[in-house]
């Protein structure tokens, strides 16, 4: 079959010959541009065009002239579903997770943080500011407020990677605790996180099938994907905290009653969930004022040593007079000595909720969590 050679140019001055046979389209003359410039950035796509004209990816090669070059134009992509599909890939979040360090005096655990906002990273996919129609900044630096009723992306899927070559493991994760930090003047609306495990972490074979807890179920309905839906209820005696989903429990009183937004003085209380890779997990909640501190544990395959589970914010039914205030998200990486002791929480320990005094081995102290979350905010607190 003949061949087609074309010359191909971008505005930058970069020149690429490219053969082609005659029968192949304009899709394999875009794929090897693309190669040869060492592929695109995430969000981004070459579009090519010849004498004003655009090249589709169905045009036959042969219809492109060989005399004239064809102009390839790299393009950021405007659409937010595409760009939040595209978010996991954002360098924003390699970069954090590559400068991760050993915890001061602890050679498992791994801490980094704060993520930057999901508005952020859109910002630096698309390089101009994304307007999300339910997910706004926040008053203080690093803070968004959120007030719709299906959910919205805090922080997608991330691949563990970039945080073991950091800190130079060559062991897997056994571990992660994520913390983000919320409050609402919203009362008898659950609300809180969903956590979503990545599409490509396995159910072990031996792993037991969970019964399933809905209250309401909101949270819970996304194409099949695993999920638990983490809620309390601020300015409610006891709180009310419950877990919806595969191995979840129902409202339960963490032992005090979380200040509103308002009630607090504009504080958050922190949601932190640690993640085995056994699946024997544990949600804590850690209470604006000081001494309110509580956990209680729960069953479900949420992380496989590698694919951090992606966040959502959420709101019941969603309020836009009383959205949900968040804060900053942190995690910690937890190697296998040292990871919070969880072999007995779902086999040996019947579910019961109670007030915790002490700190898990190899993690940091529920205080200073506490006190480092604090700090970012009292520093940028807009009266």
């Amino acid at each position: 079959m003949a061949s087609m050679q074309l010359k191909v140019c971008t505005p930058g001055g970069e020149q690429f010959e490219i053969q082609l046979a005659a029968g192949d389209t304009v899709r394999q003359l875009r794929e090897a541009v693309e190669n040869q410039k060492g592929g695109l950035e995430p969000a981004t796509c070459l579009k090519l065009l010849q004498s004003g004209r655009v090249l589709l990816d169905d045009l036959g090669i042969s219809e492109v002239s060989e005399e004239a070059p064809v102009m390839a134009v790299v393009t950021r992509e405007t659409r937010l579903d595409i760009l939040l599909h595209a978010s996991s890939h954002s360098s924003l979040y390699k970069d954090l997770l590559g400068t991760a360090s050993r915890e001061e005096g602890s050679r498992s655990t791994a801490v980094m943080g704060p993520f930057p906002t999901i508005l952020k990273v859109l910002e630096e996919l698309r390089g101009e500011a994304v307007d999300m129609e339910h997910l706004k900044p926040g008053a203080m630096e690093g803070s968004l407020e959120f007030s719709g009723r299906n959910g919205d992306l805090l922080l997608p899927s991330l691949d563990a990677e970039p945080l073991r070559a950091a800190v130079g493991s060559s062991e897997p994760l056994e571990a992660i605790t994520l913390s983000v930090a919320v409050n609402s003047d919203a009362y008898n609306q659950g609300l809180g996180i969903v956590i979503e495990a990545s599409p490509l972490v396995c159910l072990p074979a031996d792993f037991p099938e969970l019964k399933v807890y809905t209250y309401n179920g909101y949270g819970l309905q996304n194409e099949g994907r695993r999920r638990n839906a983490l809620k309390f209820h601020p300015g409610m005696m006891g709180g009310q905290l419950r877990m919806e989903g595969a191995g979840g429990f129902h409202n339960s009183s963490v032992g005090f009653t979380p200040k509103s937004w308002s009630q607090s003085g504009k504080k958050l209380h922190t949601l932190e969930v640690t993640l085995r890779t056994n699946g024997n997990n544990t949600v804590r909640l850690l209470g604006s004022e000081p001494g309110q501190e509580w956990e209680r544990p729960w069953q479900n395959m949420l992380f496989d040593g590698l694919h951090v589970p992606a966040i959502y914010a959420w709101l019941d039914l969603g309020s836009k007079s009383q959205p949900l205030h968040i804060g900053p998200i942190m995690m910690q990486g937890h190697f296998a000595q040292g990871t919070p002791d969880s072999d007995h929480v779902v086999q040996s320990a019947p579910a019961r909720d109670h007030v915790v005094q002490s700190t898990p081995a190899g993690g940091v102290s529920a205080h200073k969590r506490r006190k480092d979350l604090s700090s970012i905010f009292e520093c940028c607190l807009i009266a």
